[in-house]
């Protein structure tokens, strides 16, 4: 059984590992990772666990951040101190779920669990978790994570200056003029965005308020928008449909 342990918390990490040696030591880890963006990096590039051990509460936000950047099909049980909303959801989809402290024996039911799903060809999703945790992720979001060469990164929501789409992808511009391809539809992300600080302003762009320098009417009842000190040949023009709403959001 090769295990993948997501745990921020060293010692955490120390005592599950131990536990799960004591129940089965024939287990190997593969490796102890301790964040969205170095487990979105592992999963990435290394073989795929047979199963995962997952904390909610990472050092860098919480886990399903993951599975919005990557596909796991691999079993999860997750380890978690989370409050009872989560853990009754967790039942219906998971393969099991382990509140802390652990106890033992709460982990030889849950591995047994795994092993007697996975002797009937049982296989968790990725889908199931994105369920699952689109209840929990109520908070707009506070950072994307982007594809750097072979590794990811993440960009801070607040250095975004503007979206665009291009030829079908997604492109995110910061205010230190870097471009990064994002992984999601301009729909979507404005979806997760706060919209008192971002805005949508045609089918294609998105906009930072904090990046206007002037508005000013352009032909066809549409209004064009300069941003300021920013090197780009984009032309960021409100269209017919979004104005009235546009105007209303400048003025809030």
């Amino acid at each position: 059984m090769n295990v993948l342990i997501i745990e921020d918390e060293v010692n955490a990490f120390t005592y599950l590992w131990g536990c799960i040696v004591q129940l089965r030591p024939q287990a190997k880890l593969l490796s102890h990772v301790e964040s969205v963006e170095d487990a979105v990096n592992w999963l990435d590039q290394g073989e795929a666990p047979d199963l995962i051990f997952m904390d909610i509460q990472l050092s860098d936000g919480h886990s399903f951040e993951i599975f919005d950047h990557i596909e796991v099909e691999s079993p999860i049980i997750f380890a978690t101190a989370y409050d009872e909303y989560a853990i009754n959801a967790f039942k219906v989809n998971s393969i099991d779920y382990l509140l802390k402290p652990i106890h033992i024996d709460d982990l030889e039911r849950a591995i047994t669990k795994y092993e007697r799903r996975m002797s009937g060809g049982a296989k968790v999703i990725s889908d199931q978790f994105t369920e699952i945790f689109g209840h929990l992720n109520r908070q707009k979001k506070q950072r994307c994570l982007v594809k750097k060469g072979k590794h990811y990164e993440f960009i801070d929501i607040a250095d975004i200056s503007y979206v665009a789409s291009d030829d079908g992808l997604t492109f995110i511009y910061t205010r230190d003029g870097h471009r990064h391809l994002y992984n999601t539809t301009v729909e979507a992300l404005m979806a997760s965005l706060d919209e008192k600080q971002f805005f949508q302003i045609n089918r294609r762009q998105i906009i930072n308020i904090d990046v206007i320098h002037k508005v000013h009417p352009y032909f066809n009842q549409r209004m064009k928008i300069d941003l300021q000190q920013l090197k780009t040949t984009d032309e960021f023009i409100v269209s017919r449909s979004k104005l009235s709403a546009f105007k209303s959001w400048m003025d809030s």
